[in-house]
């Protein structure tokens, strides 16, 4: 009992003549809601004040195509006024076809009737027809032709809206972590843009397959498409070769069919693609080649008649487009 006493004494004598004790109560008090039941155990939270925000990024080629694009385009502004000007200007172009084929009075334009009011000489309200009667020369192609550009303009207008979000985050990017802003990105070249890229990874891990990027696959992701395409070239295997009567074999490669290869092979909901950056997994077996080959060439007949049934509203539009573009060059020839 004497010893059990004496223990007693010493242990509270040495916890009397602890100078961190009173401080260590009150902190366990302070964290008791925190802490596990009556245990007593401290947990010591850190903060994760510094999180990365641009790790493992899960689709690279488009981000650092975008990345790109950004450079090369000067900045958020630049880009969301040229997106909106695009807009504005298919917006201008229907209208005014719509205005010069339905709202003007020809030949009293040209001067092969007599104006209404009698006037010597022939005034715009003597040539622009009221809205009233313009509507009501409306037929049902004019119609159909005016909900497809509505729809055009409407798919537009959504992409233009999708465009500007990935861009702010792609400012945010360039900001905070290339530390460069919009007013100076004309003055830091591309390959500062690269540099700093490889820095980034290093620390924030953008790509999880490698630890360091190096200069060519950055290049790869950008440039993943446009590579398919110079092998396909290569192996003679996109119809870009014709035999003309009297002319011979031509060479060539419109907007319109390298639009239609990209719907087919890359972009269109039936391509070997099932994202910017991996195939489908029935194109891994050479068992399926057959089958694969038939889907395609089903993918393909569909676009063909694609382009057949709107092959009127792209040749007006192609017309529209280039007299549009190319007036102001032709004037000065």
């Amino acid at each position: 009992m004497e010893m059990a006493s004496n223990a007693d004494t010493n242990y509270q004598s040495l916890n009397e003549g602890n100078p961190f004790r009173k401080e260590n109560e009150e902190f366990r008090i302070q964290d008791h809601d925190d802490t596990p039941g009556d245990s007593g155990i401290m947990i010591h939270v850190v903060p994760e004040t510094n999180k990365a925000r641009w790790n493992h990024i899960e689709d690279l080629d488009s981000f650092f195509t975008r990345m790109y694009n950004y450079h090369q385009k000067h900045g958020f502004s630049v880009i969301v006024l040229d997106e909106i000007f695009q807009l504005f200007k298919f917006g201008f172009v229907v209208w005014l076809l719509t205005f010069t084929l339905y709202c003007i009075d020809h030949p009293v334009l040209f001067g092969n009737q007599t104006p209404a009011s009698n006037h010597t000489k022939v005034t715009l309200r003597d040539v622009v027809i009221p809205t009233g009667e313009c509507l009501a020369d409306f037929n049902g192609f004019t119609y159909l032709l005016l909900l497809l550009a509505t729809l055009y303009f409407v798919v537009r207008f959504l992409r233009v809206a999708y465009l500007i979000t990935q861009y702010m985050d792609m400012k945010k990017f360039y900001q905070t972590a290339l530390h460069i802003d919009d007013k100076e990105l004309d003055n830091t070249t591309w390959h500062e843009v690269k540099m700093k890229i490889r820095e980034v990874q290093s620390e924030q891990h953008m790509c999880i397959d490698k630890e360091q990027l190096t200069e060519l696959d950055i290049y790869h992701r950008i440039l993943r498409f446009k590579n398919y395409m110079v092998a396909l070239m290569n192996k003679n295997l996109l119809p870009v070769k014709f035999h003309l009567p009297l002319v011979g074999e031509v060479t060539t490669l419109s907007r319109g069919l390298l639009f239609n290869i990209h719907v087919i092979l890359f972009r269109g909901p039936g391509s070997p693609f099932q994202n910017n950056w991996q195939l489908r997994d029935d194109f891994n077996f050479r068992s399926n080649q057959v089958e694969l080959a038939q889907r395609l060439s089903k993918l393909i007949m569909w676009v063909a008649v694609a382009n057949l049934i709107l092959a009127p509203v792209i040749f007006l539009w192609q017309c529209l487009y280039f007299s549009f573009s190319y007036a102001n060059v032709s004037k000065n020839i």
